[in-house]
């Protein structure tokens, strides 16, 4: 359990009124009931689009294999999820030992890629689409003998081994220091897809904690009650999973 680490945030709506101006064209609200949360952003989903919204945000790391989480915190609407990746990490370390962090491409910066180093687990992350990469610095080196191929990497010295196709060049294999351009899982290779698909897992128990155990709708208020209803919620995902495999395991 816990060998892949898919991290994300999800959006809590407060309980308190959402409407952000008083009236249509007039002055921003200044007054909610809920004091502690704060306006931000989430995307769209289904039928809802995407805009503001006043209220939380749980960043929450999961088990890509178990979907149970592993580390969470509660945060208002306007931190950024890459502002929490690397205390969530450490969290995360503190309960388990990641090889693999897979995020979405919210998370590409390279604060975030030396965290995961720091944390002792590869990023799995796609690429922004900056300067660099419009300028196809992420690519495989290429000799008049075509594209190179990927060797594997050394994890103790942070760097991937790439071959000539041919074998032909001298040196015919070159080192690449890991970055957030050049991860140690090449993003072309099938191991690094594979990975990918397993971020799916914190979608699905972001709904599964929203619609089975009560997280969504809140009716709390305040930074501490939030929390401790987020607690109790993923709380009781973890115990009745505990519970199931206990009855596994008599039934045996």
């Amino acid at each position: 359990m816990g060998r892949s680490q898919p991290p994300d945030a999800s959006d809590l709506p407060a309980f308190a009124n959402g409407q952000r101006y008083v009236k249509k064209g007039g002055p921003e609200r200044e007054r909610h009931s809920d004091p502690d949360a704060s306006w931000g952003h989430r995307s769209a989903i289904s039928t809802r689009a995407a805009g503001s919204f006043y209220g939380w945000k749980l960043h929450l790391a999961v088990c890509s294999r178990t979907e149970l989480p592993v580390a969470w915190k509660v945060a208002t609407a306007r931190t950024h999820e890459a502002s929490l990746a690397d205390d969530l990490l450490q969290r995360v370390r503190e309960r388990v030992t990641p090889e693999t962090a897979v995020m979405d491409k919210g998370y590409d910066t390279q604060p975030i890629h030396d965290a995961c180093n720091a944390a002792g687990c590869l990023p799995v992350i796609p690429l922004k689409q900056t300067t660099g990469v419009k300028r196809g610095d992420h690519r495989a080196p290429e000799c008049e003998h075509g594209v190179w191929t990927f060797a594997g990497a050394d994890f103790k010295r942070g760097a991937s081994k790439w071959r000539c196709p041919s074998g032909e060049c001298k040196p015919g294999s070159a080192w690449r220091k890991a970055s957030r351009l050049h991860p140690l899982i090449p993003r072309e290779t099938k191991r690094w897809g594979d990975l990918y698909r397993g971020r799916g897992a914190v979608e699905r128990s972001f709904g599964r904690l929203k619609h089975q155990f009560g997280l969504g709708p809140l009716r709390v208020r305040g930074i501490e009650r939030v929390q401790l209803h987020a607690d109790l919620c993923i709380l009781a995902t973890l115990a009745s999973a505990l519970a199931r495999a206990r009855a596994v395991s008599l039934a045996a």
